[in-house]
């Protein structure tokens, strides 16, 4: 759309800077709008961090131009590794960025496209200083940035997509707010941490707009410390760019930089960081060892989160477990109801004096003597020789004439 020239500024002050105009042949209407938009949202920032406007004008043929802050610097993921920036560092550099953008927000302008080579690094008196540009697909959240109509057709992507949150990939950008540049954010921190991206930059170009879409919004990107551990060999390269070895690196970034990234990686807006400075206010208590505000996520976070992305499954699940507890239920019912009907039907025999009750009755001693009590039973019995039957009370044994058979014992 636009081509950025060194020029050389006479007037008012002479010096060095970033002159951006319109290519030749590019100037549609549509094009000049979002010219136009970008160059007056520059005007309205003002940031140590944000390169700055210095003058705007056309040329004789009609095309628009403004006149900028000359950075000269490289993008901060290569300025961090051909530095041999640390993690903390790197971190360092971060904050700055996270600034650019609260400023930014602060003045009603979403930036929209924060990746890597729109966020150039510096020197300033041998100090690394970053600064944020093109903010050439811009939006206002308060203002109109230009007269003209910026009109998006349907279905076109504004942005890059590796670095694009969910809500900027659907079809429409009426619902965009601050919180689409917090999550590229968190890309372009997953980034400086990893080396990668979160989700593979050639695999989703090659992909189709509506498998970009579904991939950005449905699938769950890995946590920094889990991607380091499946890089194989180029996790030897990256720990070297960070001056630390292979196996610190991973654990260098478990624990808060995990939960930070993947806080502002959030599918869902709600759930991310509700500005820039909440994200570098987390990023500053990592690197002072305080306690962070990402946190580790409950329990029941988590199974939501599986719920939300397994639905189908889970719901079959339950369908399933729900059977189960049922016919389990039913099943124990059964078994004890049955249970309970023998339990009765062997009382009510015992309580008659029935066969079933001698035959489970208790094992009788010596004279009808009931062994679990002790006490003597009330049933009569045939005495044998020396011994007698036992009613209410014992009564002393009686014997027979020579020959004579037994007698009863007990009245």
């Amino acid at each position: 759309m636009a081509v950025v020239y060194m020029a050389q500024q006479e007037r008012p002050l002479r010096r060095r800077v970033a002159l951006k105009i319109i290519k030749l042949g590019m100037d549609t209407e549509q094009v000049i709008a979002r010219f136009e938009a970008e160059r007056q949202a520059l005007a309205l920032m003002e940031h140590p961090n944000i390169a700055k406007v210095f003058d705007a004008g056309t040329t004789d043929t009609g095309r628009p131009y403004f006149v900028m802050e000359l950075v000269k610097g490289m993008s901060v993921t290569e300025f961090c590794d051909k530095s041999l920036l640390n993690t903390q560092e790197r971190l360092t550099l971060f904050v700055q960025v996270c600034q650019a953008v609260q400023h930014a927000h602060q003045k009603g302008i979403i930036h929209r496209d924060i990746k890597p080579s729109n966020v150039m690094v510096t020197l300033h008196s041998d100090k690394p200083v970053v600064k944020v540009i093109d903010f050439g697909i811009a939006k206002a959240t308060n203002q109109r940035l230009t007269e003209k109509t910026v009109f998006t057709r349907y279905a076109q992507m504004i942005g890059t997509p590796e670095y694009m949150s969910p809500e900027q990939a659907q079809f429409s950008e009426l619902d965009i707010d601050t919180r689409t540049d917090i999550y590229s954010l968190g890309v372009l921190l997953y980034e400086l941490l990893t080396g990668v991206t979160p989700f593979d930059a050639e695999a989703l170009r090659a992909a189709g707009y509506l498998e970009i879409q579904r991939i950005i919004r449905e699938e769950e990107p890995q946590k920094p410390s889990t991607r380091l551990s499946t890089l194989g060999k180029a996790l030897t390269e990256l720990a070297k760019q960070r001056r630390v070895s292979a196996e610190a690196l991973p654990k260098l970034i478990r624990g808060d930089l995990d939960w930070i990234v993947m806080k502002a990686l959030e599918k869902a807006r709600i759930h991310r960081y509700e500005t820039a400075n909440e994200l570098r206010l987390d990023i500053e208590r990592h690197l002072k060892s305080e306690p962070v505000l990402a946190g580790a996520p409950s329990v029941s976070y988590i199974l939501q989160k599986f719920i939300r992305r397994h639905h189908v499954g889970v719901l079959a699940g339950s369908f399933v477990a729900l059977a189960l507890v049922v016919g389990l239920a039913v099943a124990t019912y059964g078994h004890l109801q049955a249970r309970g009907d023998r339990d009765l039907a062997v009382e009510q025999q015992q309580f008659a004096g029935g066969p079933r009750e001698r035959s489970y009755g208790p094992w009788r001693g010596p004279a009808g003597q009931d062994t679990r009590t002790g006490s003597a039973t009330g049933r009569r019995g045939r005495a044998g020789p020396g011994q007698g039957g036992g009613a209410i009370g014992r009564t002393a044994p009686h014997r027979g004439q020579a020959g004579s058979p037994d007698i009863q014992g007990g009245e």
